[in-house]
C-alpha cells in the first residue's frame, strides 16, 4: 500500500489555488508549517556548540557544573568549589566558555522551564532529590549554558 499525501496535498492546493488564490494558499501553508515547527511534539535540533560550556551554579553540595559538549551530550558535576569544579570537568574535556550564574531562579515551573529548554535544543539531564542540588539549581546551570550560546 503506498502512502498519497503528496498527491492529496497537491490536490488541496490546486482547489485553493482555484478558489482563492496563490498568496492565499501560501499563506495558508506558511501557517501550517509554522504550527508543525511550534508543536511540541516536534522534532527539536540538538544544540551542539562550537566549543564546550560549562554552566555553573551555587548549589548545597558547593558548585553545580553543567557541561555541554560538541556533540550536544550534557553531563552534570559536583564540586565543592569553582576550582575544584573545573578540574573535574578538565580531566575529560577543556571547556571553550565557562558562565557563573545565580541560583534560586524564581517564575515557571520546572516542567516549563525544561521544555523552553529542550525546545532550544538542550536536554537537561535527570535528577534525584538528594543529590547534592536542587532542579532548579540544575536548570539554573542548564540556562547559563544557554545564554552563553546566544547571540
Amino acid at each position: 500500500m503506498t502512502d498519497d499525501w503528496q498527491a492529496q496535498l497537491s490536490a488541496a492546493v490546486a482547489r485553493g489555488l482555484d478558489l482563492v488564490g496563490l498568496d492565499a494558499v501560501a499563506a495558508a501553508l506558511a501557517d501550517q508549517v509554522q504550527a508543525l515547527a511550534e508543536h511540541p511534539d516536534a522534532p527539536v535540533e540538538v544544540l551542539r556548540p562550537d566549543r564546550p560550556v560549562l554552566g555553573v551554579v551555587a548549589c548545597e553540595s558547593g558548585r553545580l557544573g553543567v557541561l555541554l559538549q560538541l556533540d550536544g551530550r550534557v553531563s552534570v558535576h559536583v564540586a565543592r568549589s569553582v576550582e575544584t569544579l573545573l578540574e573535574l570537568v578538565v580531566e575529560t574535556t577543556e571547556p571553550g566558555v565557562v558562565v557563573e550564574a545565580e541560583s534560586g531562579s524564581e517564575g515557571a515551573p520546572a516542567a516549563d522551564r525544561r521544555e523552553l529548554l529542550r525546545r532550544a535544543g538542550l536536554v537537561v539531564p535527570g535528577w534525584y532529590s538528594g543529590s547534592g542540588f536542587s532542579e532548579g539549581d540544575l536548570l539554573d546551570a542548564c540556562t547559563a549554558v544557554l545564554s552563553a550560546l546566544s547571540p
